[in-house]
């Protein structure tokens, strides 16, 4: 299955590809102790190999939410200080395997995610519900410090001979004050980012503590509960040294935003009807809800409204907030659509999705001097949709699941992405150039999206055209090429 993956990706005429491993493929039990799975290892190797030969580069996430069974049957994974020496077993055995042809590692995928499902709010595997909201941070906490050891594993020893790079992705949901000029929605919006993005940034990019605040509101609720530590797990000096500067790169899957304002409200819904996620997704962090503007375009995920300045906005943000100027990867984005009988192919939603969300990076990158070197869409073709299953489709290719060999069929996003990746961007003259330029307004509107929902809103209010703009003529060069667009992305090819 996985060669015709690469003959999908070469169609694209894309030059890497983002996947992930799968620890109980390699490690049924999830230890050493418990042998290795050559047959996993075979798999991998023979789908590196592939890659190589046909002129891309691998990119390879070690955990993207699939930890063994066994481990969480035997102490509860995430859950209990052992993971972190199984863990950092796990990754070494992949370095071992692997590493003399990966030279791009990625820990973690949006561990915030996996974290918050799994072990606050019981939506995704192991199903944890924290009513007292102790068990995300502890994993959270495991979760650091098993990414922390990794690297210093790659780093001491296995960097001087591959050469690699080993980085983290976050799951950067961006955060705008609802009321720019109210200084407590301002806050808010601030301190969403530290709870999402800064409970594992800082760590890693800060000073290798959790953020200030989050030490602070954590430790002054829990003695309003009558505690006498705080909820939120304690580093070590030791732990705070060795958790500092450890990531090569910045992996950042944005996809949307979310308007925080401050309110002693504390009903879940607003009066626009939108749920409050906040109390659910980020519980400690009270005053604030969050809403969206009912002009932001939406695709089948309601969850995800179609906010490309976003991006922009998310890369500057971290750049400042952790004087950060070494490289950044777009590791995720993209929008999905309902199933269809019969299937859509004609996904002009898509196309306009990353017109408006590729000629943000193309701003950061020359406006910004943002140093930005790969572009993966989430994804190559329709897969399992975590919660979703087969039923919402963010992929470039069509994925037919009643044929038994999966037969593919390219949807009309694949010739538009094709025309921005291999171009690099909107140069004068080039046709997708023109196509952008007549369809900019009306990409920024809902009515492109209908098409993509099972049940189309007849709301098509036009977003507000002061937020994103289009950059025409720009083109990055062939000496930029690399940097820009590092396409594409399936990041669970574990089929």
């Amino acid at each position: 299955m996985f060669a015709r993956d690469v003959e999908t990706i070469d169609e694209l005429g894309l030059n890497a590809y983002r996947f992930s491993i799968s620890w109980a493929r390699i490690l049924p039990d999830g230890t050493v102790a418990g042998g290795i799975n050559q047959d996993g290892i075979d798999y991998y190797n023979n789908l590196i190999n592939e890659l190589l030969i046909n002129g891309m580069t691998p990119y390879v996430t070690l955990y993207h939410w699939d930890g063994p069974q066994a481990l969480d049957a035997k102490y509860g994974i995430w859950l209990s200080d052992s993971i972190v020496e199984d863990y950092n077993d796990y990754a070494r055995v992949c370095f071992q395997a692997f590493g003399d042809r990966v030279k791009h590692w990625v820990t973690f995928n949006e561990p915030w995610s996996f974290v918050v499902a799994g072990y606050g709010i019981a939506g995704a595997p192991p199903g944890v519900w924290d009513h007292d909201r102790t068990e995300m941070y502890k994993a959270a906490h495991n979760v650091i410090r098993a990414h922390a050891r990794a690297w210093h594993t790659y780093d001491e020893e296995f960097r001087a001979d591959q050469q690699g790079s080993l980085g983290i992705v976050f799951g950067a949901l961006w955060s705008e004050p609802k009321d720019p000029n109210n200084p407590q929605d301002v806050l808010g919006a601030h301190l969403y980012q530290q709870f999402v993005v800064g409970w594992y940034a800082n760590p890693i990019f800060g000073n290798g503590n959790y953020p200030q605040e989050m030490i602070d509101i954590i430790a002054a609720s829990s003695q309003q509960e009558g505690r006498s530590v705080s909820r939120l797990p304690v580093f070590t000096e030791e732990e705070i040294l060795y958790n500092r500067g450890t990531s090569d790169f910045v992996g950042l899957n944005q996809y949307s935003a979310r308007l925080i304002y401050a309110t002693d409200d504390t009903s879940d819904v607003d009066e626009t009807g939108w749920f409050n996620w906040m109390s659910v997704m980020v519980p400690d962090l009270k005053g604030y809800k969050e809403t969206v503007d009912p002009r932001w375009p939406t695709g089948e995920m309601i969850f995800l409204r179609v906010t490309p300045w976003a991006v922009r906005r998310q890369l500057d943000y971290f750049r400042r907030t952790y004087q950060y100027d070494g490289t950044f990867y777009l590791t995720e984005t993209g929008i999905s659509e309902a199933t269809f009988h019969p299937p859509k192919f004609d996904d002009v939603w898509r196309q306009c999705y990353y017109m408006l969300y590729t000629n943000e990076v193309v701003k950061a990158i020359e406006l910004d001097g943002i140093d930005h070197q790969g572009f993966f869409a989430w994804t190559l073709m329709d897969n399992v949709e975590w919660a979703s299953g087969i039923h919402e489709h963010f992929g470039l290719f069509y994925t037919n699941f009643t044929d038994p060999k999966r037969a593919r069929t390219p949807k009309a996003s694949v010739g538009t992405y094709r025309e921005i990746t291999t171009n690099n961007g909107f140069p004068h003259g080039a046709a997708h150039t023109e196509t952008a330029q007549d369809l900019w307004e009306w990409c920024l509107t809902h009515e492109p999206y209908e098409g993509a929902r099972s049940q189309a809103a007849a709301h098509r209010t036009t977003a507000d055209p002061t937020v994103d703009y289009f950059l025409p003529g720009v083109r990055v060069g062939a000496a930029y090429r690399d940097k820009i667009f590092k396409n594409n992305n399936n990041n669970n090819n574990n089929n």
